[in-house]
C-alpha cells in the first residue's frame, strides 16, 4: 500500500483538477470544448505549483500530452488572462517551489475541502 501522504496528494490531485477542468470548461490553448472527463488539468510550470489556480487550466489531451503543454500559446494565454504583474509573479513561485516544497497531510486535507465540488 502506498503511503498516506501519496494517496492524500493523489486525492487532492483528483479534486483540483476536476475543480480546474470545470471551472475553464475547454482546452485554454486551442479552445476546443470537451466534457470534463476528457479534458486534463494542465501545468504552465511542470513538476512545481501542482495545486496553483493560475499556473493549472484546462487542455485537451493533444495540447497537454502531445504538444507538451502547447506552452508557446499558454504563454501567451497566460498573459493576457494574468496581466504581466500577476504572470511574472507566477514565475517567481515557480523559482521558489523549485528549490523544495513539501506539502504536509493537512495541506493536502485543506486542498481537498476547498476545491471539492
Amino acid at each position: 500500500m502506498r503511503p498516506k501522504l501519496a494517496r492524500l496528494k493523489d486525492r487532492a490531485w483528483n479534486v483540483f483538477s476536476l475543480w480546474i477542468r470545470n471551472r475553464d470548461k475547454k482546452c485554454v490553448t486551442c479552445d476546443k470544448v470537451l466534457p470534463v472527463e476528457l479534458l486534463q488539468a494542465g501545468h504552465f510550470f511542470h513538476g512545481v505549483l501542482d495545486f496553483d489556480e493560475e499556473n493549472i487550466n484546462a487542455q485537451d489531451a493533444r495540447c497537454n500530452k502531445w504538444l507538451s503543454g502547447n506552452l508557446a500559446i499558454y504563454s501567451t494565454y497566460l498573459l493576457k488572462k494574468l496581466g504581466k504583474k500577476k504572470f511574472d509573479a507566477l514565475n517567481i513561485r515557480h523559482y521558489k517551489a523549485m528549490k523544495g516544497e513539501i506539502k504536509s497531510e493537512q495541506d493536502y486535507l485543506n486542498i481537498i475541502e476547498k476545491y471539492k465540488i
